[in-house]
């Protein structure tokens, strides 16, 4: 799965936009605040040696299953974004879930993740090589229906915000099983600073300082079972041209500083896309599969701003 950023933002709504890829890899870190240290699982053989995130029902890091291969995946990604204008898109809600369902293997859908404490400038998600459970009929999470989309795969796009449940257990019912109590929900946020990142009119908007001496990011409420990550994409001074972009995680508790070194590059006044996403992980064991379903919760605000 690869990471996509927008390859160029909108100036006064003057040009069209388009998504590129960016890689991404754990090999640049930098401490951004004091981490809490995560316990991760022996690996398998073939499989990589970290996972990241809590559940919420069960912990990555210390499988008790009585079969701890992985058989699916569930997903649902929440992005809200402050100035649609600005990136050229008509919604301020993308709202989507998705659904995996395969034969075991020992691949990690976590495996791609950074370790709290720790910043990249690569950003690339890994594939898991799986055989997919193929099926023509749709997928419920609770009231959401998915649909078939390829092998062993279904999503439901464009959802409405009301139909998202907030902080809430899903079931996930398919016509050949289910898993009860699969993953829990989960929620925004009720203030973000600097609240400059959340203009929503172009004329206001890109007004936040992203300083090349370090910026601090706050939010509220902060889930501290939960995980955190900022990224911040940097695009030409008119806007036309991505120049690259730091990804930082952290265990989520309310606020983390990206340090100055990641912008000390790129021209003054040069733009930024600014993505808040809290995310949350876990597994949960399928017995209608005879294995483990590993989901992921994100929920992601889009801001903008401007390096100073």
């Amino acid at each position: 799965m690869i990471r996509f950023l927008l390859t160029g933002l909108l100036l006064s709504c003057a040009s069209d936009i388009s998504v590129i890829t960016v890689e991404k890899n754990n090999d640049d870190t930098a401490v951004v605040a004091e981490p809490e240290v995560l316990n991760t699982p022996t690996s398998e053989p073939g499989t990589s040696e970290e996972t990241s995130g809590d559940s919420g029902i069960q912990d990555t890091g210390s499988s008790t299953f009585p079969e701890d291969l992985v058989v699916g995946y569930a997903e649902m990604h929440f992005k809200q974004i402050s100035c649609p204008q600005c990136v050229g898109v008509y919604s301020e809600f993308d709202i989507q879930a998705k659904f995996l369902l395969h034969q075991p293997t020992s691949g990690n859908y976590f495996a791609y993740m950074q370790e709290p404490g720790s910043c990249t400038t690569q950003l690339v998600e890994t594939n898991v090589g799986v055989t997919p459970i193929q099926s023509n009929q749709p997928v419920n999470f609770n009231n959401i229906t998915l649909y078939p989309v390829g092998p062993g795969e279904w999503i439901a796009q464009n959802l409405y915000e009301y139909q998202y449940e907030r902080n809430s257990i899903h079931n996930i019912n398919t016509a050949i099983g289910s898993v009860q109590n699969a993953f829990t929900s989960i929620e925004g946020f009720d203030d973000i600073q600097p609240y400059t990142l959340l203009w929503v009119d172009p004329s206001y908007a890109f007004d936040a300082v992203i300083s090349k001496n370090g910026t601090t990011f706050s939010w509220f409420p902060a889930l501290t079972t939960d995980q955190f990550e900022i990224i911040v994409a940097v695009y030409s001074p008119d806007g036309s041209q991505l120049l690259g972009a730091v990804s930082c995680f952290e265990n989520d508790t309310g606020y983390m500083w990206i340090p100055g070194q990641y912008f000390q590059n790129f021209p003054y006044y040069s733009l930024t896309a600014v993505h808040l996403i809290r995310h949350r992980t876990g597994e949960t064991f399928a017995p209608d599969f005879n294995g483990v379903l590993q989901w992921h919760m994100l929920w992601e605000v889009i801001g903008t701003g401007h390096i100073e």
